[in-house]
């Protein structure tokens, strides 16, 4: 945490509402990010990212530790993902709302389509454990005591996740370098 951060965040637990304004300016795109990340939906993060500085304005004054305040807020903003994930149905992999840039290569963009379907394949708590893991950088103890599930658990569900998306990938590979005018 900058010292910038540190102000501002100490100037929104006073109340400071220009102060929370700043606030929300410089951590709209992080927590953004994260909700699409998660849910799969811009329109969907886009609401959830208000709610979660909604719950940030209703409780930060709480934090008694201004030093936790980066731990505090990161897990303020998964559980606010997961939670939202716990509502919603799994999609129907073609209901994924991809992220249409412009891809640098046809390949490129056929992976990226291609992992994005991979990752709609996986059960829940497979793609939350994985995206907490490698999206959010959690341990795993921290994913364990974050889910309320054994590390165990956390271990399994991560070695699954990966393992599919290992298969999905490497199956693509062979279909690609097996096709007709492909130079290896």
């Amino acid at each position: 945490m900058t010292d910038k951060d540190l102000e501002i965040v100490l100037r929104c637990r006073s109340g400071n509402q220009e102060a929370f304004t700043d606030f929300v300016l410089h951590y709209t795109p992080y927590v953004y990010r994260t909700a699409v990340a998660f849910l799969h939906d811009r329109v969907e993060a886009e609401d959830l990212t208000q709610e979660i500085f909604l719950k940030v304005h209703r409780s930060l004054s709480q934090l008694h530790d201004i030093r936790a305040f980066p731990a505090w807020f990161k897990r303020l903003i998964t559980n606010a993902c997961l939670d939202q994930l716990k509502k919603k149905p799994p999609l129907p992999t073609a209901e994924l709302n991809l992220d249409r840039a412009a891809p640098t290569g046809a390949e490129q963009w056929e992976t990226r389509l291609i992992l994005r379907e991979a990752l709609a394949e996986l059960s829940l708590e497979q793609r939350q454990v994985l995206l907490l893991r490698e999206w959010q950088g959690y341990e795993y103890r921290e994913i364990a005591e974050l889910m309320g599930i054994p590390l165990g658990t956390v271990k399994s569900r991560l070695f699954s996740a990966r393992a599919h998306l290992k298969n999905v990938l490497e199956e693509e590979t062979d279909v690609r370098s097996s096709s007709p005018g492909h130079d290896c």
